[in-house]
């Protein structure tokens, strides 16, 4: 009984110390925790403010204008076919599934196209960009159901490209460790542009019938490859931060 009593003495002891020690080690845990917190705040703050936005923003502006203009161009698809060439649901469906057929198989092709301009994704990025404004020039002025079907297929060929090399020209001309921020903002660009298009494109179709869609995207699409000729020439070399 006398050792129980010891050992009971000695137990209480030993967890009276070790509260009044776990009392000290919040409060040091937190302002460490605090300090390392701040610290990580500030490093990507940092990172953040050396993001170099002129060096984007002129393809951040083309990939907008080029985005929005097939936005546009496909928010009232089936309807405007319907009214200029008096197709059914069928045809129309035919129209756009020749169209998912060729932007699938140009998927796999992009990489050999970038090989063939030996990786300078910005000349592809304005040639994709032109040869989308010619296409959407050529559906807009086209007088039959063929050379409109033609051009539509063509469309799928240019903006399957465009789409990869617009982000890929983005990425060359920014440090490596901004990636994500860069992805993240061609994001939020694009679904803006996803917001407004249906009004833009019902619009057009108020003042202009049902040529007014074909017609604005090719103002649009335009303007994008205007963005792409005039903007400085930069080497397609990512720099990397120290």
């Amino acid at each position: 009984m006398l050792v129980q009593a010891v050992l009971r003495v000695a137990d209480s002891e030993f967890r009276q110390t070790q509260l009044a020690a776990d009392k000290d080690l919040p409060s040091s845990s937190k302002h460490h925790r605090t300090l390392h917190g701040n610290e990580n705040e500030e490093g990507l703050a940092a990172k953040t403010e050396r993001v170099d936005w002129q060096s984007v923003w002129e393809i951040m502006v083309a990939q907008f204008l080029l985005g929005s203009a097939m936005l546009v161009y496909r928010a009232d698809f089936s309807v405007t076919v319907s009214q200029r060439y008096g197709t059914s649901n069928t045809v129309n469906g035919y129209i756009s599934a020749l169209a998912s057929i060729v932007g699938t198989l140009t998927g796999f092709a992009v990489g050999h196209i970038a090989d063939i301009y030996a990786g300078n994704t910005r000349r592809v990025f304005l040639h994709s960009a032109i040869a989308e404004s010619v296409c959407l020039l050529a559906i807009a002025n086209a007088p039959t159901l063929m050379l409109f079907s033609t051009g539509h297929a063509a469309l799928a060929f240019a903006t399957s490209v465009s789409r990869v090399a617009s982000l890929q020209t983005i990425l060359a001309h920014s440090s490596q460790q901004h990636t994500g921020t860069l992805i993240g903002t061609v994001a939020t660009v694009m679904s803006v542009a996803r917001m407004l298009s249906p009004t833009a494109s019902g619009l057009s179709q108020e003042v202009l019938s049902y040529y007014g869609p074909a017609i604005l995207s090719t103002a649009l699409s335009t303007a994008g490859t205007i963005v792409l000729l005039i903007m400085p020439s930069k080497t397609d070399i990512k720099t990397h931060a120290a």
